[in-house]
């Protein structure tokens, strides 16, 4: 059998290239692709996030978009002869893919991931701790299923485990053995991450993987100091530590996204995924002493800015306590180019308006003639490009985006999406006319603007007058359930919301009212002075409702479902929280059992007591309230202790994290990463 040839990877724009050079001198870990293909020291993965399987797979021209781009990551597995691949989530578009959907994607796995080829890696961890399902085996190391690449995932926001048994899409291609597929947790207040940890020759990785989390819940567990990564007691410092984790990186408000100070001081190198834009070579942490990759998607879900840049997944070589990393080129992705315009700038007069709209033409067709020019000799070369033109009409009247869209059909792939409209807001102008200025005329809008907001639209119909607010249901938990109802067709969601709180509420009257006086009529009097309840009145009931305290959070939840609807941008122009409000916790302390079971059971030794918080709210009670004047609030918050952390978590204005400053004994420092060229080691200090 001939050998397949290795595909060497090629410098692209826009990016750093210090971390692709490699000196020859320098030069650490042994070259792979030429001296020895087979090396038994080298794991190499392939790295990459966001393949949304599915996205618009019903559209005749961008059906297959998804579809192609993860096949040419599958292929770059084969040709690259890695040992495994790592997703950062999102592998599915939508949270229950069609049948359709379902049946590619386990086509492909079939096709590139089932064959005779031996799997070079050794699995050490416990798998009964490290795999949910039933089975608790590796793919590969299972007698009845010959897995020549073996496929590493942890879920995205997409595709994230919801309704009944909390099962995600990832759970489907686990129990069939195509994927491997790690990072549930099921305590999100107390989160206790055990790594896979795998062993090829004389290297050693431990994968923490934590699925996506909503980012202000996350954010309140590493506020408590309740996210614990679990270490291997036997040579910690010969294991080299990779996060996997999809979350906000850029900061949309100040908790709502993972800084990059919560990350454990120990790991070496994070995979960031739910970021589109690529940013695929590993940046040096400005506060720690990992590298950080961010490869983006592998197919354009929205038309921003971020999207338009070159696509990339890269292959990790580790040996020991070194890496080294290469991107390559995702060449099947749809060309896609995007500018922008000023009227303004064209020196024609408003009133000609069949000028302007020849003279916006004209940069269309320059832009469509642009996209040839980038997939020219590509897979890509015969797609039609995405193009998108932003035009600033300040002091201009707009145009019909659909209409002028109309002359490039068969041209481009998005012939109603071409113009997006808008115009600068003045600033020195009356208030009624300032008011009209703020409001963007976008013909266009992105599909996530057409949305309701699910808040805006309980708050319509339950908020005209005091006796239209409700009387028990609590309206956060109708916010839940609404939107799992739309966005994630969960058709019973509201039945077992209202299912639950009728049981919560029950419980919590019989504990306030006597049977002497369980009588209708006291009851009733009873709930129109008692409800809505607050949480000093509360004593203990249990819930499994999520809560959102913040109604605001959970809208700015909404808009943060879908990441990729707005422009995604990083850098440190962006707001950040200041560095020193976390501080690193070591957790040396964590004891090895044996070499297939080497965690301490987070039973054993609770270092943390965490409060629970819940929501509760029960079904409409058809009792009228004697006073309109009660506040509309109707969640529950329980607090499980008697001490005063309930106040602290569930304040709207939480404390910075200034506050554990003072709590967190600084963390024992380590020795420092240093690069070599492209390779990456570290220096330990020996005690």
């Amino acid at each position: 059998m001939e050998e397949e040839e290795i595909i060497e990877p090629k410098d692209f724009e826009n990016e750093e290239s210090e971390n692709i050079q490699i000196d020859e001198n320098e030069k650490q870990i042994p070259n792979q692709t030429t001296n020895d293909p087979l090396n038994k020291n080298i794991m190499r993965i392939l790295v990459a996030t966001d393949n949304h399987l599915g996205y618009l797979e019903r559209d005749p021209i961008r059906g297959d978009d998804s579809f192609n781009s993860f096949e040419e990551i599958l292929k770059y597995a084969h040709s690259l002869k890695v040992d495994m691949v790592l997703l950062g989530g999102d592998l599915f578009h939508d949270n229950k893919p069609s049948r359709s959907c379902l049946y590619r994607t386990m086509e492909l796995f079939r096709k590139y991931c089932l064959g005779d080829s031996p799997v070079r890696i050794q699995f050490l961890s416990d798998q009964s701790v490290n795999f949910s399902n039933q089975f608790h085996t590796v793919n590969y190391e299972d007698p009845n299923f010959n897995i020549s690449l073996p496929i590493f995932s942890i879920h995205g926001n997409h595709d994230d485990p919801t309704g009944e048994g909390g099962l995600a899409a990832l759970d489907l291609l686990s129990v069939s053995n195509l994927v491997n597929y790690f990072g549930k947790t099921e305590d999100i207040d107390d989160i206790t991450v055990y790594p896979l940890l795998l062993g090829k020759g004389e290297t050693k990785i431990a994968i923490y993987g934590l699925g996506n989390i909503r980012d202000e819940r996350l954010h309140r567990t590493f506020q408590k100091q309740s996210v614990k990564l679990m270490r291997p007691v036997e040579s910690k410092d010969e294991w080299f530590n990779i996060l996997v984790l999809h979350q906000n990186r850029v900061a949309h408000n100040p908790k709502n996204y993972v800084h990059e100070k919560m990350i454990e001081s120990f790991i070496d190198f994070v995979l960031w995924g739910h970021e589109h834009e690529c940013l695929v070579n590993p940046q040096a942490s400005s506060v720690g002493e990992f590298h950080i990759s961010q490869p983006g998607s592998s197919v354009a879900t929205a038309l921003s800015e971020g999207e338009s840049k070159d696509k990339f997944v890269g292959l990790l070589e580790v040996y020991k306590n070194q890496f080294r990393f290469k991107p390559f080129p995702l060449n099947t992705v749809r060309p896609f180019i995007m500018d922008q315009i000023i009227l303004a700038n064209s020196n024609i007069h408003p009133t000609q308006q069949n000028d302007v709209i020849q003279w916006i033409e004209q940069k269309v067709e320059s832009m469509i003639e642009q996209a040839k020019l980038k997939s020219q000799g590509k897979p890509n070369e015969s797609m039609l490009p995405l193009i998108r033109l932003k035009v600033d009409y300040t002091g201009y009247s707009t145009i019909n985006p659909q209409k002028f869209g109309q002359r490039f059909q068969g041209r481009v792939a998005n012939p109603n999406d071409v113009l997006l409209f808008h115009r600068k807001k003045p600033t020195t102008l009356s208030s009624k006319k300032q008011k009209d200025a703020e409001l963007d005329v976008n013909s266009i809008k992105e599909k996530e603007e057409d949305k309701v907001k699910v808040a805006d639209f309980i708050s319509e119909f339950l908020g005209n007058t005091p006796n239209d607010r409700l009387q028990i249901l609590s309206e956060n938990d109708l916010f839940n359930s609404l939107h799992s109802f739309v966005e994630k067709d969960e058709t019973d969601s509201i039945l077992k919301m209202v299912d639950l709180s009728l049981k919560s509420t029950q419980k919590y009257l019989n504990s306030k009212i006597s049977s002497k006086d369980a009588y209708p009529d006291f009851i009733a009097k009873y709930i129109d002075d008692n409800f809505p309840l607050s949480h000093q009145n509360v004593s203990s009931v249990n819930s499994d409702l999520l809560p959102i305290n913040n109604p605001n959070e959970f809208e700015s939840n909404l808009l943060d479902e879908d990441s990729h609807a707005h422009e995604h941008t990083h850098g440190h122009s962006q707001q950040m929280i200041d560095d020193n409000d976390y501080h690193d916790h070591d957790h040396d302390d964590e004891n090895i059992l044996n070499q297939r079971t080497i965690f301490k059971s987070p039973q054993s030794n609770k270092t943390t007591t965490t409060t629970t918080t819940t929501t509760i709210s029960s079904s409409q009670i058809s009792t009228r309230r004697k006073s309109s004047t009660q506040s509309s609030q109707t969640s529950i918050i329980i607090d499980d202790d008697d001490d005063d952390d309930d106040d602290e978590i569930n304040e709207d204005n939480d404390k910075d994290f200034e506050s554990d400053e003072e709590k967190t004994p600084p963390s024992k420092k380590r020795g420092k990463v240093k690069q070599v060229g492209s390779v990456s080691k570290r220096s330990r200090s020996k005690k």
